[in-house]
């Protein structure tokens, strides 16, 4: 028996549609980090397993059962781990420190696109492998730094076309804020324990925070009972997020402060943000992001300041559902019989050279069946390769959209196809 092979369990194989689309957001994602002064950085897939432990967190999810780890021998003998990249940020952390970019400037801002590996259970809108599109911000505290950021990822998203979504923000506080955080959630929740799922228990004892992430519904109800509030806040951190909720309202960015969101990665500290779709379902966040000041520290850095965000493309593109690209061709060129091949074959070569999305038929199909064939690439124009109109030096041009067509002498033919495209 011959063995059918089929694509990894997590993994998705993008159709010419879902291609253009996805090139289509990194293309218009790319204008709009321009216009904010963003700078793109390319960075390896692999990367060493304690970038992710030191940066995310031991207790993470990331880290502790969704990281894809490959063994290597190194020069000593001994066994070192790498893997597949699950995130952006503790990346470009390293990258920054690795290139001491400290030394060269004060403020930095990176945009990145590409690939990040998780060993999540595979379901509509979680991949184990997927793509973002990140931006990065190092250098700067300041509560206008934290709004910009917010406003970008909300006018990427806008940019793209989805409509249906909503922004969930809020305040972690400095490391201190956190730590007492964490005691109070750990005393409230004690008794509380034993409503709480197995992961959560051992949660609690390890990273209280996690608790208020977890997606069980039990859990969920639990954590919206303690009424949670914002008395750990220390006065500093209480004035930067009034801050920040300022600069939004200025920028006119809509917003929702929900004291519950705290994310998953450890490294967050201060502004935490969400975007959620109600148009995907149970899994609805499509992008997030937050400020994670000791993040560059923690990973032998120097103390710099920073905030950043990711967008899951994916996510993007199922907010968008049957999204309608730019059509594939400008022009379709057919022939009348298989003797006038070398003549469209000819032309379409010259459409090409001036820079016409052109194509033809390879597979001696009828010209009814090579005019559905431009309908079903969605060409513009078609031409109509006839004896009667070459003796004429001539192709018969038909507009796929309006139905008309005409005769068109050969020689003025890239100036009708420009002037009507």
């Amino acid at each position: 028996m011959t063995q059918s092979f089929q694509n990894v369990r997590g993994t998705h194989d993008f159709t010419p549609g879902e291609s253009r689309l996805f090139s289509s957001l990194n293309s218009r994602a790319r204008q709009t980090f321009a216009l904010y002064g963003y700078e793109e950085i390319i960075l390896p897939i692999l990367e060493e397993e304690a970038v992710f432990k030191k940066g995310v967190g031991e207790t993470s999810d990331i880290v502790e059962r969704q990281m894809f780890k490959i063994a290597r021998r190194a020069e000593s003998g001994d066994e070192e781990q790498i893997v597949l990249r699950p995130e952006g940020t503790a990346q470009v952390a390293r990258y920054f420190i690795q290139n001491s970019l400290h030394k060269q400037g004060d403020f930095y801002k990176f945009f990145y696109m590409g690939a990040m590996f998780r060993g999540e259970r595979p379901q509509k809108g979680r991949l184990r492998q997927f793509n973002h599109i990140g931006a990065e911000a190092l250098g700067s505290r300041s509560p206008w730094l934290d709004a910009e950021v917010v406003a970008l990822a909300d006018s990427l998203i806008t940019d793209f076309g989805i409509k249906e979504k909503e922004l969930k923000i809020n305040n972690l506080g400095c490391k201190a804020d956190k730590e007492r955080f964490a005691v109070l959630l750990q005393e409230r929740l004690e008794a509380l324990r034993s409503g709480l799922c197995v992961d959560c228990q051992r949660r609690l004892d390890k990273n209280p925070l996690r608790v208020i992430d977890c997606k069980n519904s039990q859990c969920k109800k639990i954590v919206e009972s303690l009424k949670l509030g914002d008395e750990h806040i220390c006065p500093d951190c209480k004035s930067h997020f009034a801050q920040v909720l300022t600069a939004l309202d200025q920028s006119e960015v809509k917003y929702a402060v929900v004291p519950t969101l705290v994310r998953g990665l450890d490294y967050y500290t201060n502004t935490v943000f969400e975007f959620t779709s109600s148009s995907l379902g149970s899994q609805d966040a499509c992008g997030a992001g937050g400020r994670y000041d000791g993040l560059l520290a923690s990973l032998g850095g120097s103390p710099i300041p920073a905030i950043g965000f990711a967008l899951g493309v994916e996510r993007l593109m199922l907010a968008l559902g049957e999204a309608q690209e730019e059509p594939l061709l400008d022009v379709y060129v057919t022939a009348v019989s298989a003797e006038l091949i070398a003549q469209a074959v000819k032309i379409t070569d010259h459409l090409r050279r001036e820079g016409v999305r052109a194509d033809t038929d390879y597979c001696g199909k009828s010209l009814k069946a090579q005019l559905r064939q431009a309908e079903r690439k969605a060409a513009r124009f078609s031409i109509v390769i006839g004896p009667d109109e070459l003796k004429e030096n001539s192709v018969m041009v038909k507009d796929m959209k309006e139905g008309k067509q005409e005769k068109v002498k050969i020689e003025e033919l890239i100036l009708k196809i420009k002037e009507r495209n």
